[in-house]
């Protein structure tokens, strides 16, 4: 497996459990205006996680580094993709975010709308790269 498609599923993977356990204790969390310390506390926890998973998973792959590991025009071009469509992803959900929810939402709500977009459009773009490294690019 290339490193950039090690990476991928890494990051993919640690997206979908951190986000998935953050989103759902937000869930279970009755929001009053004591909670807000909590729900900072989580978003805290959740990116000093992820922070942590995309630490690890970078020095793992400098220590195992091979000169054959080189990118080629196809890791670019699967990368190029993805990234694409993941800014789509993140444009849709920053124009909710930013025209559409303050104007019936506010404080926390507003900021766990935008971190959602941002965990998608993440989660689509290693997505994509994995898919695009298993199936192949499709114009």
């Amino acid at each position: 497996m290339l490193p950039n498609e090690r990476f991928a599923r890494v990051w993919l993977s640690a997206l979908i459990v951190i986000f998935g356990a953050y989103f759902s204790t937000l869930a279970l969390v009755r929001p009053d205006a004591s909670s807000i310390a909590l729900r900072i506390g989580l978003l805290a926890a959740a990116l000093g996680a992820l922070g942590l998973v995309a630490g690890g998973t970078w020095l793992a792959q400098r220590w195992r580094r091979r000169p054959d590991d080189a990118e080629d025009e196809r890791d670019r071009a699967i990368e190029h993709k993805a990234s694409a469509v993941a800014y789509r992803v993140l444009m849709v959900g920053m124009i909710l975010v930013g025209c559409v929810m303050p104007f019936d939402k506010q404080g926390m709500d507003i900021v766990n709308a935008a971190v959602f977009a941002i965990a998608l459009a993440e989660v689509v773009r290693h997505g994509l790269i994995v898919v695009g490294y298993r199936r192949g690019l499709r114009a």
